[in-house]
């Protein structure tokens, strides 16, 4: 069956207008949306599902975060850390943001940990790069 964005299929996180939303539609293969604040909590629920999935092998993430509203300096720090940590569980990480800023630290993010992530402000793309790798996934 083809992923589709259904809310009711995904694992939620919701506090004080912060909502984080993921699904697993293949092993080692997340998706999350992220609406309003990225929050230290929000990240740790994505953690703690992120790390369960890489004790399978290495890991595809496609974050659609284009409505998130800002973010915590202890969410971004703390996300900095743990994927360095994690640099080599990771095969690919793919964010789709509503700021040409944030995707350009995004990018630079990606040099200094030396991964691939890759972060654009182009639905029609982003969403193309997801249903493309889902298909070579077998969904």
């Amino acid at each position: 069956m083809a992923f589709a964005w259904n809310d009711a299929d995904a694992d939620v996180y919701q506090v004080d207008g912060t909502e984080l939303l993921l699904w697993r539609p293949a092993e080692r293969f997340l998706i999350t949306r992220l609406k309003g604040q990225a929050t230290l909590a929000a990240l740790q629920f994505y953690t703690g599902r992120a790390e369960r999935e890489m004790s399978l092998g290495r890991l595809t993430v496609f974050h659609e975060w284009a409505e998130m509203t800002g973010y915590e300096p202890a969410a971004r720090d703390e996300l900095k850390r743990w994927g360095k940590q994690r640099n080599d569980a990771f095969d690919h990480v793919e964010y789709l943001v509503r700021s040409k800023v944030v995707a350009m630290l995004i990018s630079v993010a990606a040099l200094t940990l030396g991964r691939d992530l890759h972060a654009t402000t182009d639905e029609v793309q982003f969403l193309a790069d997801l249903f493309q790798a889902l298909e070579r996934r077998g969904v």
